[in-house]
C-alpha cells in the first residue's frame, strides 16, 4: 500500500512507522511540509497519516490552509490517522475546539486508560488497559460531535477518538524511537521546562527500557489501522 505521511518538523519524523512500512512492504511518501506544501493526488494513496509538531492548531503556519483542506478532503474516503498535532488538526476540522490543556502539559511516559468503546474497537485490538505511551503535548481538544472516545488520562480526558469507520486521532505517541525521544528532550527543552518539572534522566532511561514495547505497540496499531 502507498501511504501518505504529513511531517511538520524534522525531528518528529515517522520513526517506527517507517520501520513498519519497510517490514510490511508498504511505500511511504513522506511530505516534509516546511519544504513543500503540495501533496500528490489523494487517489494514489491507500491511507494518510498526519504526524505531530510543536505548533498549535490555533497558530498560523505557511501550509496550514492546504493541510486542513487535504484533511477535510480525505475524511471518510480513506483511512486517516492523526498523531498528537495530527489528532488536533482532525478534531478541529470536525468542528471541535483545540486549546491549552487546563491541567497543563503531559510530557513523558504515561498510563492511558481505554474506554469501554476503546477496549472493543478494532484499531486497539490486542492492546491492554492501561497502556503505556509517550506524551508530549500542552494542548487538548473537545471530543468532536459524532466521534467516539477511545482513551483518556486523568489530566487529559480526550486521548484518542474514532470518527466513522476509518478516521482516528491519537494524542499520544507510539511511533517515537529512543533517539527521537532523546532529540526531543534537547530540541524542546525551553518549551518543556516552562511550567513543567521534567526528570530528563528518568525519561532517557525509560526511553531505552520501553523501546521494544513502543515499537511492538506501534506495529500493532498500524496493522489494525490498515487492516
Amino acid at each position: 500500500m502507498k501511504i501518505l505521511v504529513l511531517q511538520h518538523v524534522a525531528h518528529e519524523h515517522p520513526g517506527y512507522i517507517a520501520e513498519y512500512a519497510k517490514e510490511r512492504g508498504h511505500d511511504l511518501d513522506v511530505v516534509r511540509l516546511w519544504e513543500r506544501h503540495a501533496v500528490g493526488v489523494l487517489e494514489n494513496y491507500g491511507a494518510v497519516i498526519v504526524l505531530g509538531g510543536p505548533m498549535g492548531v490555533y497558530d498560523e503556519f505557511a501550509w496550514k490552509a492546504e493541510e486542513v483542506s487535504m484533511i477535510r478532503d480525505v475524511l471518510g474516503r480513506k483511512p486517516l490517522l492523526g498523531i498528537c498535532l495530527g489528532s488536533q488538526l482532525i478534531a478541529s476540522v470536525l468542528g471541535a475546539k483545540v486549546y491549552p490543556n487546563p491541567a497543563g502539559k503531559e510530557v513523558g511516559y504515561y498510563e492511558i486508560e481505554l474506554t469501554d468503546e476503546g477496549k472493543s474497537t478494532s484499531i486497539l485490538q490486542g492492546f491492554s488497559s492501561p497502556l503505556t505511551a509517550l506524551q508530549w503535548h500542552g494542548d487538548a481538544f473537545d471530543l468532536p460531535r459524532g466521534a467516539t472516545l477511545l482513551a483518556r488520562t486523568a489530566a487529559c480526558e480526550n486521548q484518542a477518538f474514532s470518527f466513522g469507520t476509518s478516521t482516528y486521532g491519537f494524542l499520544f505517541h507510539l511511533e517515537f524511537t529512543t533517539q527521537m525521544v532523546l532529540d526531543e528532550i534537547e530540541i524542546d527543552r525551553e518549551w518543556t521546562c516552562k511550567n513543567f518539572a521534567l526528570d530528563e534522566d528518568r525519561l532517557r532511561t525509560e526511553a531505552q527500557q520501553l523501546a521494544p514495547s513502543m515499537r511492538e505497540q506501534c506495529f500493532r496499531l498500524l496493522d489494525n489501522f490498515l487492516r
